[in-house]
């Protein structure tokens, strides 16, 4: 008999090749049964779908994958550019921190050699229940600061810096 994992049809396995598996593989393997078949149901229920409905479905997973990896993930900008050299475009953004409290926040920017800012809560500012921040360079001073939603200061800006 040849030495092949699968025979030919009508062929029982070889005792030897069977005494390999345990019990526990065979029980796993058995188990699997449905699976295969249910694997089959969704290849056939794809075949019934539009090419859109398969990009939709695919993105939807993709979406939820890369959230459960990443918390972080929040925002996503999915977009096909009809005939652009960039046909689909899917960007996921993430968020680089949260508000705790007035004080020192880490910046990707820089004003000369300081590489963190000051942040504020500014709820005169508040509208819609989206809170809003005051940004800038000084503790004290209104002068050179911003004014910013949290989500954008969610976006731009590290965690907050221990003074």
């Amino acid at each position: 008999m040849p030495n092949t994992l699968v025979p030919a049809a009508g062929e029982a396995m070889p005792a030897a090749f069977l005494g390999r598996f345990s019990r526990r593989a065979a029980l796993g393997a058995i188990a699997s049964l449905p699976a295969v078949g249910s694997a089959a149901a969704a290849n056939a229920a794809l075949a019934d779908q539009t090419p859109v409905e398969r990009f939709q479905a695919a993105v939807a997973e993709l979406r939820a994958a890369a959230e459960a990896l990443d918390p972080n993930i929040y925002n996503w900008t999915v977009s096909t550019n009809g005939d652009k050299q960039c046909g689909v475009l899917i960007a996921a953004f993430r968020t680089t921190t949260k508000y705790e409290g007035d004080g020192w926040y880490a910046s990707p920017y820089e004003w000369g050699e300081v590489k963190q800012i000051f942040v504020r809560r500014a709820p005169e500012h508040d509208r819609k229940g989206e809170r809003w921040f005051r940004i800038g360079p000084s503790a004290t001073s209104n002068h050179k600061s911003v004014l910013m939603a949290e989500e954008r200061f969610r976006l731009n800006y590290g965690p907050k810096v221990q003074a």
